[in-house]
């Protein structure tokens, strides 16, 4: 059985072992299993594979709403061709994080905690832009 295959089952078994009691006790049926599951996710004490997962996709994910409200701050300060030129240095730096961190991480391709490994890397890297963009809007 392969790693990859077994990842896939020990994920659906955890939501499934998750939710399925759940679904029996009255949960509204709007809610998602992302919301289902993160209501029982302390990322404090996120011990296993999944919970890891979710947490570093959740910490990723806010490293990347911040850098893009700075990023929309910087722009809305600037005309003509330096806006032009920060468009077009921001959607090479996007290129450039997401294909540095399939480098750094590649080694752990097919393994468990890859895709934690490469949201750690993406928010590092993320969180730097953000501090970037801030001094730049610092200095002006």
């Amino acid at each position: 059985m392969s790693i990859k295959f077994m990842h896939k089952r020990l994920i659906s078994t955890f939501i499934l072992t998750t939710l399925a009691p759940l679904s029996i006790s009255g949960i509204p049926a709007l809610a998602t299993a992302q919301e289902i599951v993160a209501q029982k996710i302390d990322c404090k004490k996120a011990l296993t594979t999944p919970e890891m997962k979710y947490c570093s996709q959740q910490s990723y994910q806010a490293a990347d709403r911040q850098l893009n409200q700075v990023y929309k701050k910087v722009i809305s300060t600037l005309n003509g061709e330096q806006k032009q030129i920060l468009t077009a240095a921001q959607e090479t730096w996007i290129k450039f994080r997401d294909r540095n961190c399939d480098f750094e991480v590649y080694g752990n391709r097919g393994g468990t905690g890859y895709e934690i490994f490469r949201n750690g890397c993406l928010e590092r890297l993320t969180t730097q832009r953000t501090k970037d963009l801030q001094n730049y809007l610092s200095s002006r």
